[in-house]
């Protein structure tokens, strides 16, 4: 197949599962259209585009998609809250100019919908249709962080860099370089920047913070008085040429700008508009991970995707109620929530199983990716940098990765899609298998009990094997080894060894939870509280909770020796004893005696020191490994813990 084709059948592929296969709904936003209601019997005087709203109402109509209109004119009525309900299924028709909010109106809700945690389509329809408006809008959806550290100029080098600022070429807008800025950090300016300095006498270590600069003037020009959003910076990209179609993609939100058609135009303007929306996605060419998304995106927006219906019987239902009652206490309501919380997260679990298996199936979503997939390996092999094989090739040409692009494949990529493969953010209401700890002094620990053993309880205490996980500083030559725990998005990847490089064995030990599994929420944190079953965590148990200490064994065979079974009797007699105060520090204590429901831990003020380490460690809970290898690290722990010493002899 010639590259040509497969470009052009791709093409296809994007606009039909974001555009035809997707649109169920359509909601029109323009200050001069009258809202259905008022569409009939709307004056002429009041709405200069009702013949406008008709055409593009009964195109979308025509379509069998549902829609609606709304005629925000003035900054009050935006309703966002009615845009949170908008998902990829909703195409949003947008008017730039809405009343007297102007274009600032239109901003507040592409921003809005970028940071959404759902995909969102939207056509700007404006008259205003240009490189600007493109620049306008991806900056707004973007947001600018404030500039800190060295990138700030001082105001003396801003007096001194004066005249070299005021110069055409960094005084007004290239959009082009702006372009570059916002998408990719770049500033092409630099070089003849860097040249005018020179000629200036200034020195060369200010041209990065000047560039930087210049950037944020042009931004502050384009933007007028609107105010960016400063919170978070969104990645962001854009075709601004105006001889193509003009889009932005920034978050969450896909923005196709049009140009309105003229008045006087006889052209059918729904179809104009649904055509116009077609070229931009086809320009915007997402790679075929994106597609492969929008495409399982759709089966799920359908609802039908389980087929509740033809197994979802009266007979199951009623054991599934079984299920998830296990006693008669349980059918009373007598017994606490948490006790049927496992059996209800279980059964959840495998509702969702039954959906994912379905999608893994499904036949649009199979026949997309296998099919493009196919078509693209038949072509050659393009060209890439030196050193990179067919491989690392083809993997930028389904990224849609340039080949003059860098790429750090070791110390970036790998990384990356590993952590993608193996964990999760965590989500769920209490610890499991393969949850990943944060505690005190930057150490990890990842949870190697079975789930079976970790379904949230009353009362405590609980008892968790933890495998210790070293932070590595750099990627590991192999991440096929099965030694690495990789965490994390693309950004922020933690490598962690799980098993020792050598012995090839994890380390092992216990964490006492005193109110068993369950996590606590701390804003956006989640942490659970407990002691490291060690001999300093175990008396603070002890101390806290009025434990028994355990026998000494070491002074139980000494005393044994020295008295006989007098002796024994005595020191047995004496582990017996409820554990010291505070004060003094019991040897050991029994783990068995953990097994007791525990007391409230004592409330410590604010002020008070902690007694020898009495209270509980406070763990991040940052992540969750996906099940496969969450079983293969439990795996390991129990071959660890299962070995046997056979005493064979060698010469």
């Amino acid at each position: 197949m010639e590259l040509s084709t497969y470009e052009a059948r791709f093409a296809d592929a994007v606009e039909r599962s974001f555009r035809d296969d997707a649109i169920r709904t359509a909601v029109l936003i323009d200050d001069q259209f009258p809202d259905y209601l008022s569409m009939r019997d709307a004056a002429e005087g009041e709405f200069t585009e009702i013949e406008r709203a008709r055409n593009i109402y009964a195109f979308m109509q025509g379509k069998g998609l549902i829609c609606d209109v709304h005629n925000w004119r003035a900054p009050s009525n935006a309703d966002l809250h009615l845009l949170d309900k908008a998902r990829k299924s909703d195409l949003i028709l947008l008017d730039y100019q809405l009343g007297a909010a102007g274009v600032k109106a239109a901003l507040k809700i592409l921003r809005h919908l970028a940071v959404s945690t759902h995909f969102n389509l939207v056509v700007l329809y404006t008259a205003e249709a240009s490189p600007k408006t493109a620049l306008t809008v991806a900056t707004a959806m973007r947001g600018v962080k404030p500039a800190a550290g060295a990138l700030v100029p001082s105001a003396e080098l801003l007096e001194n860099a004066e005249e070299v600022l005021a110069d055409e070429r960094f005084s007004t807008i290239d959009a082009a370089g702006l372009r570059a800025y916002l998408t990719d950090g770049k500033t092409p300016w630099v070089a003849n920047l860097g040249q005018a300095l020179n000629d200036a006498q200034i020195p060369p270590q200010n041209v990065k913070p000047l560039a930087d600069h210049v950037a944020r003037q042009w931004i502050a020009e384009l933007m007028d008085d609107y105010e960016l959003a400063t919170d978070a910076e969104l990645p962001v990209g854009c075709a601004i040429d105006a001889d193509q179609p003009m889009w932005v993609h920034c978050g969450s939100c896909f923005v196709a700008i049009v140009p309105k058609l003229p008045a006087s135009s006889t052209d059918d303007e729904g179809k104009y508009v649904w055509g116009r929306l077609g070229a931009a996605l086809r320009e915007w060419r997402p790679n075929i991970y994106r597609l492969i998304l929008s495409e399982i995106q759709n089966a799920l927006e359908l609802e039908a995707v389980a087929h509740h219906e033809n197994w979802l019987s009266d007979e199951l239902a009623l054991g599934l109620g079984l299920y998830l009652l296990e006693s008669e206490e349980a059918a009373r309501g007598t017994v606490s929530p948490s006790d049927v919380e496992g059996a209800a997260q279980s059964l959840i679990d495998r509702f969702v199983d039954i959906i994912r298996r379905r999608l893994a199936t499904h036949e649009r979503i199979s026949s997309t990716a296998i099919d493009l997939l196919g078509a693209r390996l038949s072509n050659a092999v393009g060209q890439a940098p030196a050193g990179e094989g067919a491989r690392l090739i083809r993997a930028r040409e389904l990224a849609h990765v340039p080949a003059d692009q860098k790429v750090d494949w070791h110390k970036k990529v790998l990384p990356s899609v590993n952590a993608f493969m193996v964990s999760d953010a965590f989500r769920g209401g209490h610890i499991t298998t393969g949850t990943v700890l944060c505690g005190p002094g930057d150490s990890f620990w990842l949870c190697a009990s079975p789930s079976c053993d970790l379904v949230p309880r009353e009362e405590g205490p609980i008892l968790v094997q933890l495998m210790r996980l070293e932070k590595t500083g750099t990627p590991p030559e192999k991440f096929t080894s099965g030694e690495f725990v990789v965490l994390g998005a693309s950004n922020d990847v933690m490598m962690l060894r799980a098993i020792h490089a050598k012995i090839r064995q994890p380390s092992l030990t216990t964490l006492v939870l005193p109110n068993g599994t369950r996590v606590n929420r701390e804003g956006e944190a989640v942490t659970i509280s407990g002691w490291i079953a060690n001999g300093d965590g175990l008396r603070a148990a002890s101390v806290v909770h009025g434990f028994p200490a355990a026998p000494d064994v070491a002074a139980l065979a000494e005393a044994v020796m020295a008295e006989g079974n007098q002796g024994q009797d005595t020191a047995l007699a004496a582990a017996q004893e409820p554990a010291p105060a505070s004060g003094s520090e019991p040897e050991v204590v029994a783990i068995e005696a953990l097994e007791r429901p525990l007391a409230e831990p004592p409330q410590q003020a604010d002020d008070q020191a902690d007694p020898k380490g009495a209270l509980p460690t406070k763990f991040m809970v940052i992540s969750q490994l996906r099940n496969a290898f969450a079983t293969r690290f439990l795996m390991a722990a129990g071959q660890h813990q299962s070995r046997v010493g056979v005493d064979f002899v060698d010469a």
